[in-house]
């Protein structure tokens, strides 16, 4: 382990807001795959880390993710709070060195991961794309955009493997880490919906007022919906555990008027709301 780590007094304060930082530049993100980064930057040693990432998960922060996501950690609101508000305590030159060495470093991660962008014959003056992530075989995300703004798709399909892992976030977090008195479908006895025999099947039949299915294995099912229409539209598929989850999700998203929008600007600006 470098000396340097020792010889510089570091507040607590100034630790949490280093990870705070590095969560900020590459969430979601696993502890197993922060470490690395968090020792080549010298931040703090492990065992330091392994404490301030878990004070920050019970101060709420830090939430942990689910299913695909499950053991990632991401900022909540109060996560950003806390950074807006005592980012001027840590070093300018820690926050611009964190802030330079992350991208690289991210897309080592993402390198790992089967990431696909692919142009599609749409016609009638549309543009089509398809952007994937798949891993082992199986896939986590479709999405299928139609659009007449040329400008649109292009940034997407720029944007697409840099943002995969926050879209990820926001769609897994938009429905499925609702409570129950915030979504009441949560405790419900999910109703079955139709069913389609391949994901790019499910994705192709989804309207906006149905969702379609396709399972995966014993449990798994690839949630497809529509959101969208006129000059864009956007088709989802999301991999969730199981059926009560699919509902679910597809549910809340079919129902969130901004959802849309939101994913739109993440893809073609890297900006989201908090």
């Amino acid at each position: 382990m470098p000396d340097s780590f020792s010889r510089k007094r570091v507040s607590d304060m100034e630790y949490r807001l280093r990870l705070l930082c590095c969560l900020e530049e590459m969430e979601p993100i696993a502890p197993d795959h922060l470490w690395p980064f968090v020792a080549q930057l010298e931040l703090m040693d492990y065992v330091s880390m392994c404490l301030y990432l878990d004070e920050l998960r019970q101060s709420g922060a830090l939430a942990q993710g689910e299913h695909a996501l499950a053991g990632q950690l991401y900022l909540t609101g109060e996560g950003h709070k806390q950074l807006n508000m005592f980012r001027h305590r840590m070093p300018m030159s820690e926050r611009e060195r964190i802030r330079r060495e992350a991208p690289a470093y991210q897309q080592a991660l993402k390198e790992r991961q089967y990431l696909r962008v692919m142009w599609e014959p749409s016609g009638d003056g549309f543009h089509g794309l398809l952007c994937t992530v798949q891993e082992n075989e199986t896939p986590t995300l479709l999405l299928r955009i139609r659009t007449a703004d040329r400008a649109v798709a292009e940034s997407i399909a720029s944007r697409f493997r840099q943002q995969a892992s926050r879209l990820l976030l926001m769609l897994y977090t938009r429905g499925l880490m609702l409570s129950p008195e915030q979504n009441p479908t949560q405790s419900d006895p999910a109703p079955s919906l139709p069913s389609q025999p391949t994901a790019e099947a499910a994705l192709a039949a989804a309207e906006p007022e149905q969702a379609y299915l396709c399972p995966f294995g014993l449990r798994e099912q690839l949630a497809a919906i529509c959101l969208g229409g006129g000059d864009t539209q956007l088709r989802l598929g999301l991999m969730l555990p199981g059926q009560q989850e699919a509902y679910q999700w597809a549910r809340a998203a079919m129902n969130d008027p901004d959802l849309c929008d939101d994913v739109l600007t993440l893809l073609t600006t890297g900006e989201e709301d908090v």
